[in-house]
């Protein structure tokens, strides 16, 4: 942090020692010059965001049917303090949010909500879908395919490092030939092997 403090000081004194040098006339352009440096500075080191869109329930499955996705389901609570680290972390990562968009569609369910919902011609409130498709606590992540079945369900709190391995398995249809084990004890199986 002080080499990077120095170095804006150190900055602002050379375009300082610039500007006394200028001449009078040339003063307007010196700092017209200096602002679109800065503001191209500024808009260069902007981090890239991808943005991850959760749909309502009500157009999330059929939307997934659609586009012939994975439908991807959060369960949360208000209050749930590992459910806001989970979209703030895991799903707000740049990584995670660009697989989510090119391979999955998502609804995000309060498991105390009594909003009703349709599920598969069955109208439901959120409460009892989550407990027709999720476990006890929040957050709970369930991935569901294009016929309504129940692929993975995951409890709990998933850092973004392991959640894009969840994100690979279920996207490349791994599930039907390997337990999830099974998927990760061959994944770096073959990680090694390229390696060498």
């Amino acid at each position: 942090m002080a080499n990077r403090i120095s170095g804006i000081c150190f900055q602002f004194d050379i375009i300082n020692t610039i500007y006394i040098l200028t001449s009078m006339r040339e003063r307007p352009t010196f700092i017209l010059l200096m602002i679109v440096l800065f503001l191209f500075s500024a808009y260069a080191n902007q981090e890239q965001v991808i943005e991850w869109e959760w749909l309502d329930f009500s157009v999330a499955y059929p939307a997934a049917k659609k586009s012939n996705k994975h439908l991807i389901i959060n369960f949360y609570s208000i209050g749930c303090g590992w459910c806001r680290k989970m979209d703030n972390s895991t799903f707000g990562n740049i990584a995670i949010a660009k697989h989510l968009n090119e391979n999955f569609i998502g609804a995000k369910i309060n498991i105390a909500s009594n909003r009703k919902i349709d599920w598969m011609g069955e109208e439901l409130t959120e409460r009892e879908l989550a407990v027709k498709l999720a476990g006890r606590g929040t957050p709970y992540t369930t991935f569901i395919d294009t016929s309504g079945n129940v692929v993975a369900k995951l409890p709990g709190y998933i850092p973004a490092e392991r959640f894009i391995f969840i994100l690979d398995y279920v996207a490349g249809y791994w599930y039907e030939d390997l337990s999830y084990q099974e998927y990760l004890i061959s994944s770096k199986i073959i990680e090694a092997q390229d390696k060498n």
